[in-house]
C-alpha cells in the first residue's frame, strides 16, 4: 500500500482524484484532506491508494435516441463510475476493425 500525499490547486487535486479513482486497478481511501491558505487557493490531500489488480470484462453501453431506437457501445476495459447522484464517468476503449 502507498500513501499518497497532495498539495496544489483544488480543481486540479480534485480532478486527479477523480480519475485515479476511477482506475478499478486502484483501491483509493481518503485520509484527510484540509485547505493550506485563506481563501481555499490551495488544498492538501492524503490518501493510501492499493494495487489491485483483477481482470477487466467487456461493458456494453447501450443509449436510446428520440425515436426510440438503441445503439450499443461495446467497450473493452470499460470502467464506470458514479461521480455524484445522476453524474456517471463511462470510459473504455473501442477497436474499429474496418478503420
Amino acid at each position: 500500500m502507498l500513501k499518497l500525499q497532495l498539495s496544489g490547486d483544488p480543481k486540479e487535486i480534485y480532478h486527479f482524484m477523480n480519475d485515479l479513482q476511477s482506475q478499478p486497478q486502484y483501491g483509493v481511501q481518503l485520509e484527510s484532506k484540509r485547505y493550506l491558505l485563506p481563501g481555499f487557493t490551495e488544498k492538501e490531500i492524503t490518501a493510501y491508494v492499493n494495487y489491485v489488480p483483477k481482470e477487466q470484462k467487456p461493458l456494453t453501453v447501450t443509449l436510446k435516441t428520440q425515436e426510440g431506437k438503441e445503439v450499443q457501445i461495446n467497450l473493452l476495459d470499460g470502467v464506470a463510475v458514479e461521480l455524484d447522484r445522476g453524474i456517471t464517468y463511462i470510459s473504455g476503449k473501442v477497436f474499429d476493425i474496418f478503420g
